[in-house]
């Protein structure tokens, strides 16, 4: 946006619908629409013609695939770490996925159904002990 201001003289609002283009990687051709104006407002404050081209085709390559994929990095890196907490530590995974409801695909009882499954001890309310969020509990002596 900061280059289309500065070097080629759109408005704020103009800026916005390139960026908005360059976000739409579904639809194709998008920031095309912007080529023309872009390269003759970079020409216009002094750029030179091939300087300003190379500069769109940069903006137009980054509209193909830099959206989905930093967003593809961003997601791969929270599906790393969460499959590591819930393979280590299958109850603090629990724990944190029930604490953040509603949200997310699960129901809180596949949440709870999976846990258990992975070895973790899910224990009923008790209006005597237990807290608004679900919390961890550390074992009876004569648990093991």
């Amino acid at each position: 946006m900061r280059v289309a201001i500065e070097c080629a003289g759109f408005t704020a609002g103009e800026a916005d619908q390139l960026r908005r283009a360059m976000a739409t990687f579904k639809h194709t051709g998008g920031v095309s629409k912007f080529g023309e104006k872009l390269i003759q407002g970079m020409v216009d404050n002094g750029y030179d013609r091939e300087f300003a081209e190379r500069t769109f085709r940069q903006l137009e390559g980054f509209g193909s695939y830099g959206f989905p994929e930093s967003h593809a990095a961003s997601f791969a890196l929270i599906a790393y770490a969460s499959s590591w907490i819930k393979c280590w530590h299958p109850d603090v995974f629990c724990a944190a996925l029930l604490n953040a409801q509603p949200m997310g695909f699960y129901a809180p009882a596949q949440i709870v159904r999976d846990a258990v499954e992975h070895g973790v001890e899910i224990r009923p309310v008790c209006v005597n002990s237990s807290r608004w969020d679900c919390t961890l509990e550390p074992r009876d002596a004569d648990d093991g």
